[in-house]
């Protein structure tokens, strides 16, 4: 009998074997539904759990590239934090720039400050406004890196294309988005023409602070000049293409993002009909969800 009972399995021994089975055909299940995902749902995913925070804060970077130089030409850093689901704070700081470029084409771009700059923002019927009166090219410049708004125009977009990226890191699912490229150059350059008009108005504005004798001859001056740069910026949009691709970094465990970067390339004539080509890369690290 005692050989009979040692060679039958105990309950517990049964019982054992029976929940580690469940385990194990729970897990692989879980990760079943995983890879049944496609990059479509992967990003539905993703911004239904984003679209569930109230904080976060992220840190990125942004960098300009024109023509085929070698290097970057110039490139700086920002920081942002989330609260109350809307309200939103971006800090930046020029990280340097290339020598004989004080003024630096960030700077032209309506991107950066010699001493850096501050925007506050709010989430308002899905998209992201400057909280400011004050007419500045530059804060609204501010919200093309955004990520926050960088993955709202990827979700409202009418045209992309998602694919999976092999490679990734474990515990990550990366997706490549393109954008639409007729789309996007249509929303960079209905971007680029609010901000020349916000250049006027701030122009206007500032006129009125200075003497009354003076006033009428700054008046023309300033028109003259923005009669000048609103040709100019003309003379680029009729030409120009935009394409715009995006990487998202996901998190598998979370179902959030962890990275986001972004590469705008810009192609255009100048004034004088020569081809101009401009990189603006970003990249973006989440983390603080709350």
């Amino acid at each position: 009998m005692k050989g009979i009972s040692r060679r039958r399995p105990t309950y517990k021994y049964r019982l054992g074997k029976i929940i580690y089975g469940l385990l194990v055909t729970l897990i692989l299940a879980s990760c079943g539904i995983n890879e049944a995902r496609t990059p479509e749902q992967w990003f539905d995913f993703t911004w239904s759990g984003l679209a569930g925070c109230d904080t976060l804060t992220f840190r990125g970077l942004a960098a300009l590239q024109r023509g085929n130089r070698q290097g970057l030409e110039e490139s700086f850093s920002y920081t942002g934090r989330l609260q109350e689901h809307r309200e939103l704070s971006i800090r930046g700081e020029p990280m340097g720039q290339r020598a004989g470029n004080p003024a630096g084409h960030l700077q032209t771009a309506g991107l950066a400050e010699p001493n850096g700059w501050e925007a506050k923002l709010r989430l308002e019927h899905g998209n992201w406004l400057v909280q400011s009166d004050d007419h500045n090219a530059l804060l609204q410049g501010v919200v093309r890196l955004n990520p926050l708004e960088q993955l709202e125009e990827i979700r409202m977009a009418a045209k992309k294309t998602i694919t999976s990226e092999s490679g990734a890191a474990r515990g990550t699912k990366v997706l490549r988005i393109e954008m639409d490229p007729a789309e996007a150059t249509m929303r960079l350059k209905d971007r680029l023409l609010s901000e020349m008009e916000l250049t006027r108005e701030a122009g206007l504005a500032q006129l009125e602070q200075v003497p009354a004798s003076q006033k009428e001859q700054l008046r023309n001056e300033l028109s003259q000049i923005w009669t000048t740069g609103s040709k100019q910026l003309a003379v680029m949009l009729k030409q120009m293409k935009a394409t715009v691709v995006y990487h998202l970094t996901i998190d598998r465990k979370s179902g959030l993002p962890s990275r986001l970067t972004s590469e705008t390339t810009l192609n255009y004539l100048s004034p004088k009909g020569v081809p101009q080509r401009e990189v603006l890369r970003t990249d973006n690290r989440f983390e603080g969800y709350q």
